[in-house]
């Protein structure tokens, strides 16, 4: 089926044509709307037509191709409205060419086009065409005919007329191109062999040879692979492409507050763009946009026009080629301005690489979805086989004379969230995705997307409307278009979901469920929700599916404030009252007894503190509002702060429960020696230890956020949001991606923070005038890792702060194993004491004391055990990369390791559990007064009578019992307790 017209591909209408003999196109336009039908299956040749104009010689011509200033009759380029060009034979009032009889036919009147006019050749009866041909001295216009190479007059008839390429009135366009009576076809103002003259807009963009002196009617840009256009046509308002790229080139965004009249153009005064100003090509005919007076912002390279220069910004600095600079307002908006920036765009947001075609064979027409490709469909480790769809097409539609396409996909649904372009596309309308739908939605009609496919061909669809294909290859005739929703743009299926927005309306990706739209760009939906911050408005992250607050769900929340308030009262009450009888201990076991007590008590407050602001911050400052602070609270100094105070005083409690195990064995080794009494050295010696165990605790919890050591500690940078190339946090691995792609290639190696923000602000001018936003720093420290601002315990094989971590937690390991031996050898002594009473047939109440000081001391053990040993092996665990404990860390910093802290002062001291025993007691005291527990007193009641006496902060045992420090070496058990 020979779908061309000779050589030449013809925009016509596949059909059963009878002219003479069957043909299945319409070889020329001017057989569309010619008032009857030349198709014999289909009168879609004359459906949408206008009015029907009689012309002079008889010819009906739709009202539609009157004066269009196109006459292509021959070849189909673009339009073909009649042959010989009568549809521009009269336009605004002025005639082009002559009516005359035809010689062969009397009494037919035809009309001659102005290239016939003096070529030689006489095409009316009379001769006229003929008969004005010669030059005398009142001729004023003369040139070269092309045809007989004369010398003939330029006439008003034949001056300015519509061109074809192909054959022209005179050799050269000058004398009949310029100064046009009809002044809607001028096209150009401009100097003409030094003067100024007129020249018609037949002559913008045709690439002949100059007419103006500076060749201002070749100005032209390629705005789309579809138009190419007069710079002077572009951004007034008035489309001249049918794709509208000459009104939303960039170029077009910034325009001047002053007007001006263009060269080009009749439009009147415009606004023009400031890529015109002072760029040596004269756009207003006043020449004003080439005076010094336009507002300017930035020096040197960054220097640039401006619509006004109240406000001016400092912008990013292109390494290469024109102009230089890139306004932030422009930045990652897809448009290469510099020819790079999109790519560091993509690299500093981590973006992937999309791969949006798929393996095509049989001249395109076969394709091969996921792994059903030869060699690989057949593998074992793939259960479902693959499936042919023979004849895909988008809305069942049978198109005369059409290729169909094939595509062969796995017979199973499959999570298209991952595809994209034409395997997206093609699964999902082929009804094998979970939960996405065909995205195809417009039909392709004829009407759509003009002026794209200058080959297409007219054909039928279903023997219902009119469609159109295009040709690839011999005998390959497609039809794989997405027309937009502006019906203005078709795509090719390879840019349908594919995260750009080819269409400009957004129609190609709107429907895709492979994609997240946030402000005004796509990106993977497999990014929302991520933990990543992917776009500059925070969407991704912060919405009603995912938005993240410092402690996750109400359990927590309750847990950490319930916690923390128990930690903040119980230790208060025993610093109260323990501070208040500091003064009466008079032994110097005693004293540094009690100053351990109240260190515990003291660093247990700091963390019960860590935990009840954690708390106020989460559930009352922030509330749902944290998703979007969360970058201002984790590079905060407040985070830091509470980091701070909660290290120092988990670090203060440890120190100070291993030295109280400490001091406790060294009580049960000299149990038979008197304690001393407290003096102004032993005080000072107490108050030395407190002191350097304090010092080593803060020493720990500071030298991270020490700015000497920021290349350890140091977890990401934020820079500011305007200058937009940066979103969230940024870590050294990922700058050093921008980097490469903005300075080229970079050795590999591992980059300080200071290089790496000065590397940053070389991308960037710095105008003393301007606010410098490179220097709007903000860090991540070593505390900001997670909302709850706690010591980085989680860390990996790569974190540069992880030899500090390990060292911490190797030193938190072995306090716990020194704590837990210490109390076993106490536990064990105190279970011989009391066996060894209860043998000899001692004294009962020891031996219950005993008991009592063996649970504390399980109590102890098991909380210790429970606390750090899981979260020891788990922090082991994680930087083995067994396991990913990072979601636990909520649960580990607000419960299992502060938990202690309410645990502590009811072990370590009996101030809380008297004052919770009162109550207690007194319904014991009013029980014990009943008759009938009286009764069953004097039953069972034994009485045994131990009179004691206090020995300030030591109680000791007045009357001891015969043998017991004899058989155990150990003192009182009670002074044992007191201690504990």
């Amino acid at each position: 089926m020979e779908i061309t017209n000779g050589n030449i591909l013809c925009g016509g209408f596949m059909c059963k044509f009878i002219l003479g003999k069957i043909r299945n196109t319409l070889e020329h336009d001017y057989f569309i709307c010619n008032g009857q039908s030349d198709c014999v299956n289909t009168e879609l040749d004359e459906e949408g037509c206008s009015e029907m104009i009689t012309m002079l010689s008889g010819r009906k011509i739709d009202s539609n191709k009157i004066c269009t200033d196109v006459c292509d009759y021959y070849f189909c380029e673009d339009e073909c409205d009649t042959d010989h060009c009568e549809d521009e034979a009269t336009c605004n009032g002025y005639s082009y060419g002559m009516y005359c009889d035809i010689p062969s036919i009397a009494g037919i009147i035809k009309y001659i086009r102005p290239l016939s006019i003096c070529d030689g050749y006489k095409d009316c009866v009379n001769g006229v065409d003929e008969a004005y041909c010669t030059v005398t001295n009142e001729t004023q216009y003369t040139c070269e005919n092309h045809w007989t190479k004369l010398t003939v007059p330029v006439h008003n008839f034949t001056r300015c007329t519509v061109l074809d390429f192909n054959n022209k009135y005179c050799s050269d366009y000058a004398p009949y191109q310029t100064n046009c009576s009809d002044s809607a076809r001028v096209g150009v103002r401009c100097l003409v062999n030094g003067y100024l003259s007129s020249v018609s807009k037949f002559m913008i963009c045709s690439g002949e040879k100059a007419i103006c002196d500076d060749n201002f009617e070749n100005q032209c840009l390629q705005t789309s692979s579809q138009c190419t256009v007069h710079r002077h046509l572009m951004c007034d308002g008035q489309p001249d492409c049918t794709d509208k790229s000459d009104e939303t080139d960039h170029i077009c965004i910034t325009m001047t507050l002053v007007k001006c009249e263009r060269r080009v153009g009749q439009n009147g005064e415009l606004p023009i763009p400031l890529a015109w100003l002072r760029d040596g090509v004269k756009d207003c005919l006043n020449g004003i946009d080439e005076d010094d007076s336009w507002p300017t912002c930035g020096s040197n390279k960054s220097l640039r026009f401006v619509t006004s220069n109240d406000k001016c910004e400092n912008v990013f600095l292109c390494p290469w080629g024109d102009p230089g600079y890139v306004e932030f307002s422009k930045l990652c908006d897809g448009v290469e301005t510099c020819g790079n920036e999109n790519k560091i765009c993509s690299e500093s947001r981590k973006q992937p690489k999309l791969s949006t075609a798929v393996l095509s064979t049989d001249k395109s027409m076969t394709k091969h979805l996921s792994y059903c490709i030869k060699g690989i469909k057949n593998t074992l480790n793939f259960k479902n086989h693959c499936f042919t769809i023979s004849t895909f097409r988008f809305s069942n539609k049978n198109v005369y004379g059409g290729t169909n396409t094939t595509i062969i996909l796995p017979n199973i649904l499959q999570n298209c969230d991952h595809m994209f372009g034409e395997q997206y596309l093609y699964t999902s309308c082929a009804d094998k995705c979970f939960s996405s739908s065909c995205p195809l939605r417009n039909i392709p009609r004829y009407e759509a997307c003009p002026g794209q496919y200058q080959n297409r061909i007219g054909t039928i669809a279903n023997n219902e409307y009119l469609t159109f294909v295009t040709k690839s290859y011999e005998d390959i005739y497609t039809n794989k278009y997405f027309v937009c929703d502006n019906n203005v743009t078709c795509i090719d299926y390879s840019q349908v979901c594919n995260l750009i927005d080819n269409c400009g309306d957004g129609s190609d990706e709107d429907s895709c469920t492979n994609n997240f739209k946030c402000d005004g760009s796509y990106i993977p939906v497999t990014k929302k929700c991520d933990g990543s911050f992917d776009c500059l408005d925070l969407t991704d992250e912060c919405n009603n599916q995912c938005s993240r607050q410092i402690l996750e769900g109400n359990a927590l929340k309750c847990s950490s404030l319930v916690i923390g308030f128990l930690a903040v009262l119980a230790n208060l009450i025993i610093l109260s009252k323990n501070t208040g009888t500091l003064k009466n201990c008079k032994t110097t076991v005693a004293l540094f007894n009690k100053s351990l007590i109240m260190m515990i008590s003291f660093g247990d407050l700091l963390v019960g503190i860590y935990l009840f602001v954690i708390s106020v911050y989460d559930g009352v400052i922030f509330k749902e509002q944290y998703c979007t602070q969360q970058i201002g609270w984790i590079t905060s100094i407040h985070c830091s702060i509470i980091g701070v105070l909660s290290t120092i005083g988990s670090q203060v409690s440890l120190f100070a429960m291993c030295a109280l195990s400490l001091t406790r064995i060294y009580g049960i080794k000299n149990s038979m020696r008197i304690p001393g009494e407290v003096t102004l050295m032993k005080s000072l010696q107490v108050a030395g230890g407190v002191f350097m165990m304090t010092l080593a605790s803060i020493i720990i919890a500071v030298i991270p956020i020490i700015s000497k050591f920021e290349d350890f500690f140091v977890n990401g940078v934020k820079y500011a949001e305007e200058i937009k190339v940066f979103i969230g946090t940024m870590n050294k691995q990922t700058l050093f991606a921008v980097f490469q792609g903005y300075f080229g290639r970079m050795k590999e190696t591992t980059l300080s923070w200071h290089l790496i923000n000065k590397m940053m602000s070389e991308m960037y001018s710095h105008d003393n005038r301007y606010e410098d936003y490179t220097k709007n720093i903000q860090k991540v420290e070593f505390y900001g890792n997670d909302g709850v601002c706690l010591f980085k315990y989680f860390v990996k094989e790569n974190d540069p702060q992880r030899h500090l971590v390990w060292a911490i937690l190797a030193l938190n390991f072995v306090c716990f194993f020194f704590i837990t031996a210490s109390y076993l050898i106490i536990g064990i002594i105190s279970h011989k004491s009391s066996k060894s009473l209860t043998q000899s047939g001692g004294n009962r109440q020891i031996t219950q004391r005993n008991r009592k000081m063996n649970l504390r001391i399980t109590i102890i053990i098991t909380t210790d055990f429970l606390c750090w040993v899981p979260f020891i092996v788990i922090c082991v665990l994680h930087s083995l990369d067994v396991l990913d404990a990072t979601p636990w860390y909520g649960l580990f910093s607000m419960i299992i390791l502060p938990i202690n802290s309410v645990i502590n002062p009811l072990i370590y001291d009996d101030t809380v559990t008297n004052l919770v025993s009162v109550p207690i007691q007194r319904l014991e005291t009013q029980i014990a007064a009943s008759r009938i527990y009286r009764e069953l007193s004097l039953r069972f009641q034994r009485l045994s009578t131990v009179n004691t006496i206090e020995l300030d902060c030591v109680a000791v045992q007045d009357e001891e019992v015969p043998g017991t420090a004899e058989m155990t070496g150990v003192r009182d058990d009670k002074e044992m307790i007191t201690q504990l």
